[in-house]
């Protein structure tokens, strides 16, 4: 039953679209963690510069992302989500051709910065899109499968960053973004969005119907920490990788294969954690399981020996079972908030989690001259997965929630 369910979702026409426009959008996202060490030293960097500058521009794109979570769930709360999706594409898309011109560092980092905040709207919109559209116990493969062809975008990404130069990637990202663009065209409204934006007496979108109410609040911390390790992965250890393996002793580690095999796993553990969900009809279940998995490799990569480059790609993929709590717990997130504001948190709360990276790298520089980077980030990430179990423990099953209600307000004639 499951499995008809879950190739139902697959042949949706909105998770098709949005999924596809994901995709390009992950594809984008990851551009730069893949080109950053062959794009900063062919604009003259030497080795050291290249960890420090590549640190600087990271966290440009992520304070886009920040900024852009907010202006897109706010747009997408008060507008209607599809209008979000066809915004966010087209400014991500014009920004990446015009990164494959960048001449410098600074063009690169503002550049990355205006990336960031195309991308933000992409993903919150689609799900927010998505789980209005699926029934109540079924939106989680819907939403399932929406963000797994996200991560094959990285996949995507890995394999053209190998293949042609860092200048051609930048500009296939954003062809391809402005190709999808049109398909993005027929989707339809939320019927959801459609029949609560007339009714009066309701706050549309922004952050202040959350963070003015102390249960609503609680839930935007709590899905802010639960996806915390799945974004410390890619963007620190994995991102990093080269810097970590030679600390390891082990040297030709490219950041390119490293993203491609952990984002295979990804996929692999995210349709796991799907089917797990399902089984169980639990979300809470499945993120906790998830969790303990990547707390285990996550020691596992970290003390453990490795003799080849092998055993290093091998074990840093196997991380990619921590993001059976992304996919399950982006479906918790849409589910715990009422139409009128669930764009907004289902858009800033993922991207608030990924500028918490700005946090981690400052914490990892601080702290890697006197400890090293293994074990510099062995602290960090302790934090992070604590951080997270609390999360977890503190979030309310979601499962089967009726989302026909606006600030705990049932909706009329729905």
């Amino acid at each position: 039953m499951i499995i008809k369910d879950l190739i139902k979702a697959f042949a949706s026409p909105t998770v098709v679209i949005a999924g596809t426009g994901y995709l390009v959008d992950m594809f984008d996202l990851f551009a730069f963690n893949l080109l950053r060490v062959k794009s900063l030293k062919s604009l003259g960097l030497d080795p050291e510069a290249v960890t420090a500058v590549g640190v600087n521009i990271i966290n440009a794109q992520l304070a886009g992302l920040i900024l852009g979570a907010y202006i897109w769930g706010k747009l997408g709360d008060r507008f209607g989500r599809t209008r979000v999706l066809l915004g966010s594409i087209l400014l991500y898309s014009i920004t990446s051709l015009l990164t494959s011109m960048v001449q410098d560092p600074w063009q690169y980092g503002i550049l990355r910065f205006l990336t960031g905040i195309g991308l933000a709207g992409e993903l919150g919109a689609g799900i927010t899109l998505i789980s209005e559209e699926f029934s109540d116990k079924r939106r989680g493969l819907g939403v399932g499968i929406f963000i797994i062809l996200g991560f094959v975008g990285v996949v995507l990404a890995s394999f053209v960053a190998q293949t042609i130069d860092w200048r051609s990637c930048y500009v296939v990202g954003g062809l391809m973004g402005l190709a999808l663009l049109f398909l993005r065209c027929r989707l339809h409204e939320s019927i959801l969005f459609s029949s609560t934006k007339h009714q009066t007496g309701i706050k549309y979108g922004g952050l202040t119907p959350i963070l003015s109410n102390s249960g609503l609040r609680g839930k935007f911390v709590q899905g802010i920490l639960l996806i915390l390790p799945t974004v410390f992965v890619p963007q620190i250890v994995w991102s990093l990788s080269p810097e970590i393996a030679k600390a390891k002793g082990i040297s030709g580690i490219d950041p390119a294969t490293v993203l491609g095999f952990g984002y295979t796993m990804v996929i692999v553990g995210d349709f796991l954690a799907i089917y797990l969900a399902e089984k169980l009809k639990s979300r809470k279940r499945s993120i906790s399981v998830f969790s303990a998995a990547g707390c285990v490799f996550f020691l596992v990569f970290l003390f453990c020996p490795f003799h080849s480059a092998n055993e290093y790609y091998l074990w840093s993929s196997m991380l990619g079972m921590t993001f059976g709590t992304w996919v399950v717990g982006s479906t918790v997130i849409a589910e715990s908030f009422g139409t009128n504001i669930r764009a907004t948190a289902a858009t800033t709360i993922p991207n608030f989690s990924r500028g918490c990276v700005i946090l981690m790298n400052f914490a990892l520089m601080a702290l890697k001259p006197a400890l090293g980077i293994t074990n510099a980030m062995t602290c960090v990430g302790a934090v992070i997965f604590v951080l997270s179990i609390i999360a977890i423990y503190l979030t309310k099953e979601t499962y089967g929630t009726d989302l026909t209600f606006v600030d705990g307000q049932k909706l009329k004639d729905v």
